[in-house]
């Protein structure tokens, strides 16, 4: 037996796009994630607190608060904010099966049985990247990654198509606040090296990396993902052991990782392929 339920007056002023009442507090932080879509995605306090109108000591409390929940994450060594990693968790079940790892999936799945490698799917969050999923290839000896957990920007080709998203002003910040460690035998360290290789993905449309996490870690080919606003969103790569990594293997891989990092792109926003 189906039992209707008739809403009360404040529900009702909701679904009239009414505002039932009024809370101060939320707000207020309201206001202050909405200074991150207004003014960008890297905000120190006192521009928080300027852009939303809120003293400094309210905003820290608030910040606080947020990053305790991890709806924000701050910079240790900068002190500045952006919105926090749980957002996507957050984003994903808002948009149900037009999320972007729904979106990606069925298109990594074919990029990885046409050539029967691993096909990773990563997200930048804050100073790092983070591999949200993969489609792990059925070959004897193949790549397997650890998703969840951070991995330096500077390092890898989805790293480097991730940080080749940032404006000059926010990667010359990036770059004075994180130091370029030596992580393997081709980690780039220099910083105008790095900008160069940035330019290099900005114009050709991908990456490629071999041995800059761990010496061992093969080779990949890797293509940015746009959203909506042509920001780069996320990254789409095949990962192969070094082995075959070779050069008539990569002029295989190229047009058909631009392919699939470009299907998904149209499919976030709504174009047909």
């Amino acid at each position: 037996m189906t039992q209707e339920v008739e809403p009360n007056a404040d529900t009702q002023a909701a679904a009239d796009g009414k505002r039932p009442y009024k809370i101060n507090v939320l707000d207020r932080v309201v206001g202050i994630l909405e200074a991150f879509a207004r003014r960008g995605s890297n905000l120190s306090l006192s521009e928080i607190a300027q852009e939303t109108d809120l003293h400094v000591s309210t905003c820290l409390r608030l910040l606080s608060n947020l990053q305790f929940h991890g709806l924000v994450t701050k910079e240790e060594d900068s002190g500045r904010y952006r919105l926090g990693y749980r957002f996507l968790a957050l984003a994903e079940v808002a948009r149900g099966q037009s999320g972007l790892v729904e979106t990606a999936r069925p298109i990594m799945r074919d990029l990885s049985r046409k050539f029967n490698e691993t096909v990773v799917f990563s997200v930048r969050s804050g100073d790092f990247r983070i591999d949200l999923e993969q489609i792990v290839g059925l070959q004897a000896v193949r790549r397997v990654v650890t998703l969840g957990i951070e991995k330096p920007l500077y390092a890898g080709a989805a790293s480097r198509v991730l940080l080749s998203g940032m404006s000059e002003v926010e990667l010359d910040r990036y770059l004075a606040r994180v130091k370029l460690k030596k992580l393997a035998t081709r980690t780039i360290t220099d910083v105008q090296v790095l900008k160069a290789s940035l330019v290099d993905i900005r114009t050709q449309g991908y990456a490629k990396s071999v041995q800059e996490q761990f010496d061992d870690s093969g080779g990949g080919i890797v293509a940015p993902v746009y959203g909506v606003r042509g920001e780069v969103a996320a990254a789409l790569g095949i990962s192969v052991p070094q082995f075959r990594f070779s050069e008539a293997l990569q002029e295989l891989l190229v047009p058909e990782v631009l392919k699939a990092a470009s299907q998904v792109s149209d499919a976030i926003s709504g174009k047909k392929s």
